[in-house]
C-alpha cells in the first residue's frame, strides 16, 4: 500500500507583509524582527511567512496582525494581509493602510529608474510589491 501525498487543492498563500511594514516607521529597520518581538513569535516563523516558506497558522496571522494594527492605528483586515492567490480583500495596498498613494521601495533600482514589473503602475495602484498587478493564476497553472 502506498501513501501518496494528496493534492494540492489550494493556491499559493500570497502575502504583503513586508509591504505594510513598509507603511509603519517602527518597522523600517530590522522590520522582521521587530514585528515578531512586537507579536509575540518567533523571528524565524516571521521570516519563514514573509518569503512563503510556510503556510501560516490562524493565530500566527492574528498575532501579526495585531502587531500591524498597534503601528497602523486602526484595524486591518487579515484578507488584506495574506490571501490565496493573492486575491486580497482590499485590491491595492495603500486603500487598505489607508496611504494617500505610494510606490515600494522595491519600484525602483539602484539607479532610481523605474522596475519593469512597475512601468505603467500608477501611485497607490499596485497589489504586492512582488507582483504590482496582482499574482496571475496563470503562472502556476492554477
Amino acid at each position: 500500500m502506498h501513501n501518496y501525498p494528496p493534492n494540492t487543492v489550494f493556491g499559493p498563500a500570497i502575502n504583503r507583509l513586508t509591504d505594510v511594514m513598509e507603511h509603519c516607521d517602527r518597522f523600517a529597520f530590522r522590520g522582521s524582527a521587530r514585528l515578531a518581538h512586537d507579536a509575540g513569535v518567533s523571528p524565524s516563523s516571521v521570516g519563514r511567512l514573509i518569503h512563503g516558506q510556510i503556510n501560516p497558522s490562524v493565530l500566527l496571522v492574528l498575532r501579526i496582525r495585531d502587531a500591524l494594527e498597534r503601528q497602523l492605528g486602526f484595524s486591518i483586515d487579515v484578507g488584506d494581509l495574506i490571501a490565496e492567490c493573492g486575491r486580497f480583500r482590499t485590491r491595492y495596498l495603500c486603500e487598505a493602510v489607508k496611504c494617500r498613494g505610494c510606490l515600494p521601495d522595491r519600484a525602483t533600482g539602484t539607479n532610481l529608474e523605474l522596475a519593469p514589473a512597475f512601468v505603467g503602475v500608477e501611485p497607490g495602484e499596485w497589489v504586492t510589491s512582488k507582483y504590482p498587478n496582482g499574482y496571475a493564476q496563470s503562472e502556476v497553472g492554477l
